[in-house]
């Protein structure tokens, strides 16, 4: 099934008895979700859309493929009951320019949840169970030295058995100590970020994965996604959507 159990840098898990099915369960910025299976188990992966890696030089791909094969290594190294676990990548083909991202099975997004039920169909102590779960996972993740920037209701999954787990490291980066990175870009769901994300270059840290918890928090109590209401703020936002539509 795999050619190694501690992947590095240079050397992942690699799957090889993967079957797609064909039916896509969710879909992202930069890719979307299938579902596949491994070995007879039913699993996800990610792929990512083939028009961010086509008509690029060979040393743009190399980079790209170097940034999602180091996603695949951080992703592989992180076991916790509140954390969908990465199972290894699979090459769908021999031409693939990158490999699928295949994880475990979840039932749902925690928004997919909220939507299909009604505020008070959702006892309390679920919605304290889905908070805790999301809260221990995230501090797993910032006891990795890693900040998700993009923690919202849509990149929370859930079990048939509504345990929730952290999904979607994307956009998650090693923390470095010694010299935080400056971005230019806002990477996460705009409604869970603070305002200082929305700063020409906004530094990020762990506190910007804590607010995004909190809207989650609301979003669960309230069964409402969130919506800021500073004007200032809904100004900013609607300049990003109509640049994000360019």
């Amino acid at each position: 099934m795999c050619t190694a159990s501690h992947p590095t840098s240079h050397h992942l898990v690699k799957l090889h008895d993967v079957t797609s099915t064909r039916k896509v369960i969710g879909k992202g910025a930069y890719g979307r979700v299938i579902e596949v299976y491994v070995q007879g188990t039913l699993c996800a992966a990610k792929e990512v859309h083939p028009i961010l890696v086509d008509g690029i030089t060979p040393a743009e791909l190399d980079s790209i493929k170097q940034s999602f094969l180091t996603e695949c290594v951080n992703a592989s190294r992180l076991h916790h009951p509140n954390v969908v676990q990465m199972l290894g990548i699979y090459y769908c083909t021999p031409e693939a320019k990158l490999p699928w991202l295949v994880m475990e099975m979840m039932e749902c997004s925690l928004t997919s949840f909220l939507k299909k039920y009604k505020k008070e169909e959702v006892p309390l102590y679920i919605k304290l169970s889905v908070l805790l779960d999301t809260s221990q996972g995230l501090e797993f993740l910032h006891g990795q030295n890693i900040i998700h920037r993009d923690l919202s209701s849509n990149n929370v999954l859930m079990t048939k058995h509504c345990v929730a787990k952290i999904a979607d490291l994307g956009v998650a980066k090693v923390m470095n100590h010694s010299q935080m990175k400056t971005q230019t870009q806002v990477p996460g769901t705009l409604h869970f970020m603070p305002p200082e994300t929305l700063l020409l270059k906004p530094r990020y840290s762990k506190p910007v994965d804590v607010f995004s918890l909190g809207c989650i928090a609301c979003h669960v109590m309230s069964h409402q996604w969130p919506e800021p209401k500073d004007l200032l703020l809904e100004d900013s936002l609607t300049a990003l959507r109509g640049a994000e539509t360019r």
